[in-house]
């Protein structure tokens, strides 16, 4: 921190005896005058890290500021408490730490504010050099490696947000971590490792650059409101359609320099319904209350939305490997994706919000073909055994098997249905393969303490649907035969004309063990890519994103 010193010295050769105080300086030699602020500098820099061990009450920069204290003990150790940075790196990671705003992150998380203001302070006629010198130091290692760590894991903690989550946290070696820092810093190539910790997948660019967009909107546009009393429609004429073309000029799904008209024309009707499929809903032009809703969504709620599911994505990215299945569960689709391409995508159907589908991962395992399917228990009481005691004939004509404790089948029609209720029902309930087999015709198997799968469906025709939240927490999809054809990949043993013929032949269960290791995730995304490298806006439809926003504003 040669401007430190600098700074210090400038503040008092500037005051009464200066001349004489010069003099000595030459006297005594510049190296001599350096070593005792270095010195100085250095028992400061002790004692701050000693009391953030030991005595964090004694502590001169407060313990509640130092997020990193064990590793910032073990740089200070190693240094033998001399400072790590000089004024050109300094300066260039407070520039990177401003920067974090471009991930979605908050500059003063990592004491960016502080930093300035102890810089600032140097030129006071009362302040503490050496104190200044060292506290700035250890602000500035911890702030850092807090970002650092940010970048590699994201802010938030998800086990803190949800109890299914089961991905693995990054562990960071104290030791390690010291030790690089030290080494990047002598290298002078930290800024550029801290650079290049920042995800860099087209997921990750799209949501960074359309945070800048939505930020420039927030700060240079002027909000309203697009008056939702009236439905409108393709071909009308009415006032609010001059309100609804403003608003999608400021979005960009209008030139600026469109007609400014009252008539909802063709263009118009255009513009309405790439709107509508980027944010969600029903794509059919007509501006009623979904789409109210998403017109009149604030440049900063998008913001926060982009801000929330950049973390998202840091929170998962070292778990994305070779070949993985990931769900979005938020914009019901499904991506396979194997040797960092996209080799299959697919509309899905997820659990409803009283049985939302559980975000985790597991290993997919094998593919079952003309499955069974065992009935949850809790499926049974919701959901069956109504239908069941209200004509017990629904048990044969739609497949269903019961079964005793002994393994025993049960005929429904001998059952006296008033002696039971939901809850002391006896018996395990099996679906047999079949058109009403709620599993379809294929199911990809990944075990899992939930008792969560991806599967076919007889319901095909909600697909039709824009938002998808149907399920008893399983996930169903889409062409499923198309998409076992492309995990097996094997056109020799496993055509799409082989598979077909499997299945219509109607013998039940046939198992496909899967040898390679293909990662099951399940996320949750408010936002997901487009193939027009939009960002597309989804529902929230388990209400998520509030808890995850607060936490990653908490300071």
């Amino acid at each position: 921190m040669q401007q430190v010193d600098r700074r210090f010295f400038s503040v008092v050769m500037a005051g009464r005896g200066a001349f004489v105080l010069m003099a000595w300086l030459v006297c005594v030699g510049l190296l001599v005058g350096h070593a005792a602020v270095r010195a100085d500098v250095s028992r400061e820099i002790l004692n701050i890290t000693d009391a953030l061990i030991h005595s964090p009450e004694a502590a001169t920069v407060s313990v509640a500021k130092i997020r990193e204290p064990r590793v910032v003990d073990l740089v200070y150790q190693q240094l033998a408490h001399q400072p790590l940075w000089d004024e050109e790196l300094a300066a260039q990671m407070l520039n990177l730490l401003l920067r974090s705003r471009k991930e979605g992150l908050n500059p003063a998380d990592y004491h960016y504010n502080e930093l300035l203001a102890l810089e600032a302070e140097y030129g006071e006629p009362w302040a503490n050099p050496d104190l200044l010198r060292a506290q700035f130091d250890i602000l500035l290692t911890d702030g850092v490696l807090h970002f650092a760590r940010h970048l590699l894991e994201g802010k938030v903690d998800p086990r803190t947000l949800d109890s299914t989550w089961n991905y693995n946290r990054r562990e960071f070696d104290p030791n390690q971590v010291s030790t690089n820092l030290i080494t990047a810093v002598r290298a002078k190539t930290l800024p550029q490792l801290v650079d290049g910790l920042k995800p860099d997948t087209p997921f990750y660019r799209q949501m960074r650059d359309a945070l800048a967009y939505y930020r420039d909107l927030a700060d240079s546009e002027q909000y309203f409101l697009v008056p939702d009393a009236v439905v409108l429609k393709p071909g009308q004429n009415h006032p609010n359609v001059r309100v609804l073309r403003s608003r999608l000029k400021q979005l960009s799904y209008l030139l600026p320099n469109s007609p400014e008209t009252e008539y909802f024309d063709d263009q118009l009707e255009a513009a309405t319904r790439l709107f509508q499929k980027d944010n969600g809903i029903d794509s059919d032009g007509v501006v009623g209350k979904q789409s109210y809703e998403v017109l009149n969504m604030t440049f900063q709620a998008r913001v926060d939305r982009l801000r929330v599911n950049m973390d998202r994505y840091r929170w998962i990215r070292q778990e994305v490997g070779q070949e993985v299945i990931v769900v979005n569960i938020a914009g019901y689709e499904l991506y396979y994706l194997r040797d960092g391409q996209l080799r299959w995508e697919t509309p899905v159907m997820v659990g409803t919000i009283d049985t939302r589908t559980p975000i985790f991962q597991a290993q997919l395992r094998y593919l079952e073909f003309n499955p069974t399917w065992n009935v949850p228990r809790s499926i049974v009481q919701r959901s069956l055994f109504g239908k069941f005691a209200a004509n017990p004939q629904y048990v044969v004509d739609k497949g269903y098997r019961l079964y005793d404790s002994n393994g025993a089948v049960v005929d429904p029609l001998s059952v006296n249905w008033s002696n039971y209720s939901s809850r002391s029902f006896p018996f395990r309930v099996v679906q047999l393969p079949g058109p009403d087999n709620a599993m379809g015709q294929v199911k990809f198997m990944f075990p899992n303490r939930h008792a969560v799968y991806l599967h076919d469906t007889p319901s095909k025709a909600l697909f039709s649907r824009t938002q998808r939240a149907f399920s008893a927490g399983c996930i169903r999809v889409k062409n499923p035969l198309d998409f076992a054809e492309a995990l097996l990949d094997d056109p020799a043993q496993w055509s799409g004309d082989r598979i077909q013929q499997l299945v219509d032949g109607g013998e039940p269960q046939q198992v496909v063990r899967i040898q390679r290791q293909i990662n099951v995730m399940l996320m949750y995304w408010t936002v997901s890519p487009t193939v027009s490298s939009r960002i597309q806006f989804h529902p929230d439809v388990y209400q998520l994103d509030a808890a995850a926003l607060a936490a990653l504003d908490a300071g």
